[in-house]
């Protein structure tokens, strides 16, 4: 699986000895030929063979590929903090593979740290690792474990890099893609330049002048006219984030034991002209997946304007933005087939610094994923190339009559063995025990609260006990009463329609939240205790 991804990241795929296809498709990957990369491993040793005790002394150490492609954070929200005059320093060399960062002033947070991402090519995972250094002379650095706690609290698990999205960077110099430096941050990158070369840490960054040159961040008259487009730093660091994300997506998905049943359902799902998702599935699914279809999407869609705004609201100065790239919503109907179909959950494949978003926006030369399980399915199936190369672009051509027919045969045998679930009816409602005192409100349950508004899912009043135990024990829902589908839902029968949305919570935490809805639902019916 390693090397077919990496292929496809390099945009190449090998069918059999004797056809190779080239794809093109952005960024490539890997080491300059007959350079071996240098991992986090290569990192460790050099700490331990130098007997390195400073950060200082790590950054000077460090390969000059790490300390030539780099990014600037002026305003940051992780372990290290940053000002505009000594900024969070993100070291991500040619590929990304590891980076490194550290900060420039010892009141800052973090000041004795070095923090690093490793991106790991056999298990296409992420990894996350600390290393602190000692103020006392001669003491050796202190390395983390793989993902420890401090780590996964805000990369997650699996834990994905956090780096924001097209159009803008809050907090980071160039923060907004199209345009050059805004006043504050002009001024902040002049303070900059102004330590930069005597600074112990940071004068080992090379090309730092850059930050302040207009042509970083815009392309200029000389550099259009000879046909070249600026990437700046961000950009950069995008695409390349981008493809490695895409990259340990992927490898999760083609895991899933229904990924090669679906998997011309998730090509479909990709392309945005060969008309409605659901004449992809068997005729007698339609209808249930029409409709989880229209909720998923009219909740990703509430769900992106708040992190827009969010978004908006950390920028230092809000003026034209240059938009470009991929956009989010184009993700929606993969993302999903993902979590409907494979039972995936998808809040983990974003970028974006905040929280419960969907956003995969990624610039435009950056490897997609729909392009990624394209080219997984066309290793198996070539007859994918040629139809796509050849196809008129309508809803009947056909490419994707070809897809249609591959995913209903597929799905057919699929849903022959693996049936949905009837409904529940109404003799077989859960039966609301009496004398319930209703129990302290339950962890997790503020997630039922904020997705139930009306903006997102059905409005629903989670967060007042007395209007939520009237309609509890009322409503005509596919499993009967607001009760029943409620406990459904929190079932491990539910499986990609479970809630609460984008998390997994353990049997604790489900059994707290059961007993705390059956307890109001008794309220509703007269049966509450005392």
């Amino acid at each position: 699986m390693a090397d077919i991804l990496a292929s496809i990241q390099n945009g190449k795929l090998f069918l059999g000895r004797i056809r190779i296809l080239s794809f093109c498709l952005g960024v490539a990957f890997g080491a300059p030929a007959g350079a071996d990369p240098f991992s986090f491993e290569s990192l460790r040793e050099l700490i331990t063979v130098r007997g390195i005790a400073s950060v200082e002394e790590l950054v000077e150490a460090l390969p000059i590929d790490l300390r030539t492609h780099y990014t600037l954070v002026f305003a940051s929200r992780s372990l290290q903090s940053a000002t505009p005059a000594n900024p969070r320093a993100i070291l991500y060399g040619a590929d990304a593979t590891l980076i490194v960062t550290f900060n420039g002033e010892p009141a800052e947070r973090g000041y004795a740290s070095v923090e690093t991402m490793a991106f790991d090519p056999l298990t296409n995972a992420f990894q996350f690792r600390e290393i602190q250094f000692s103020a006392v002379p001669g003491a050796k650095a202190s390395i983390s474990e793989t993902n420890p706690a401090r780590c996964v609290a805000c990369h997650g698990r699996p834990g994905r890099p956090i780096w924001d999205t097209l159009p803008m960077w809050p907090g980071v110099y160039g923060e907004r893609y199209g345009a050059g430096l805004s006043a504050p941050e002009a001024k902040g990158i002049r303070e900059f330049l102004a330590l930069q070369p005597q600074h112990a840490r940071y004068r080992h960054l090379v090309g730092a002048s850059a930050f302040a040159d207009r042509e970083t961040y815009v392309t200029g008259a000389r550099i259009a006219y000879n046909g070249v487009k600026t990437r700046p730093p961000n950009v950069q660091l995008s695409e390349l984030l981008t493809t490695l994300n895409i990259r340990s997506i992927l490898s999760e998905v083609v895991s899933r034991p229904a990924f090669n049943a679906h998997r011309y359902l998730l090509v479909a799902a990709s392309e945005h002209d060969c008309g409605p998702l659901t004449e992809f599935y068997p005729k007698a699914v339609r209808f249930s997946v029409a409709a989880d279809l229209g909720e998923f999407e009219r909740m990703s869609a509430a769900t992106q304007r708040r992190q827009a705004a969010m978004k908006a609201s950390r920028l230092v100065t809000v003026r034209h933005l240059s938009q470009g790239g991929v956009a989010a919503e184009s993700f929606n109907k993969l993302r999903f087939v993902a979590e409907h179909d494979l039972g995936i959950t998808s809040q983990q494949w974003t970028l974006a610094l905040e929280h419960n978003s969907f956003d995969l926006t990624a610039p435009e030369d950056s490897l997609t994923l729909a392009q990624a399980v394209f080219n997984w399915v066309a290793v198996s199936d070539p007859a994918l190339l040629d139809l796509r190369s050849y196809r008129g672009y309508s809803n009947d051509d056909g490419y994707c009559k070809y897809l249609r027919r591959a995913s209903l045969a597929a799905l057919g045998g699929w849903y022959e063995a693996h049936p949905i679930p009837e409904h529940r009816t109404a003799d077989a409602r859960v039966e609301i025990p009496s004398g319930l005192a209703i129990p302290r409100q339950p962890e997790n349950l503020d997630r039922c609260v904020a997705c139930h508004t009306g903006e997102i899912g059905p409005a629903i009043p989670f967060d007042n006990p007395d209007n939520l135990a009237q309609s509890l024990v009322h409503g005509d829902y596919p499993r009967g009463r607001l009760l029943d589908e409620v406990l459904f839902r929190l079932s491990l029968e539910a499986g990609s329609d479970s809630m609460p949305r984008g998390m997994t919570i353990d049997a604790g935490q489900r059994r707290a939240l059961e007993e705390y809805f059956l307890a109001v639902a008794a309220r509703g019916t007269g049966h509450d205790g005392p």
